[in-house]
């Protein structure tokens, strides 16, 4: 890992030595990395391996001030467990919010009506009427018509 020089390193903000030793670790380890998350993803995905090893490289930057690795062991050492915690919480979230089908039926009936009888969709006697969404003419409300009027009127200004 090259280390900056005592003269060079006052010249720098603490950021701009960060980020040269993020450049530095990224452009070292980032071949090692992918190939250890392309082997963690299930199928072979490449697509998702590349956009996981992102990842796993943002939250080691974000991190970077953290890391205390003194050898390029250790560092692959912390880079990979990043990289494992990365693949696998992907997958844990996935499987959170993975849709599973609810109707196995075939496509062909669903646009047709249900059979009465059929044991799928019995309406819950409730005692409830159901409304008309769009009233009839004369069954709105004469206070908010005359609230509308007043507004129309005024330009919306109050």
């Amino acid at each position: 890992m090259d280390r900056l020089t005592p003269a060079a390193s006052s010249a720098i903000s603490p950021t701009q030595q960060l980020n040269a030793q993020f450049t530095e670790v990224y452009r070292t380890f980032q071949p090692a990395i992918t190939r250890l998350v392309t082997r963690e993803v299930r199928g072979g995905n490449h697509a998702l391996a590349e956009d996981l090893t992102a990842d796993a490289f943002y939250r080691a930057w974000l991190d970077l001030h953290k890391c205390r690795a003194t050898t390029d062991r250790q560092m692959y050492a912390w880079l990979a467990t990043i990289a494992r915690n990365t693949v696998g919480a992907h997958y844990r979230t996935r499987k959170n919010v993975a849709e599973t089908p609810v109707d196995t039926g075939t496509w062909q009936y669903a646009n047709r009506d249900m059979e009465s009888g059929a044991g799928y969709y019995t309406p819950a006697a409730t005692g409830f009427r159901t409304v008309s969404i769009n009233p009839r003419p004369g069954d709105s409300d004469p206070d908010m018509d005359e609230a509308l009027r007043r507004a129309r009127q005024s330009g919306g200004a109050r």
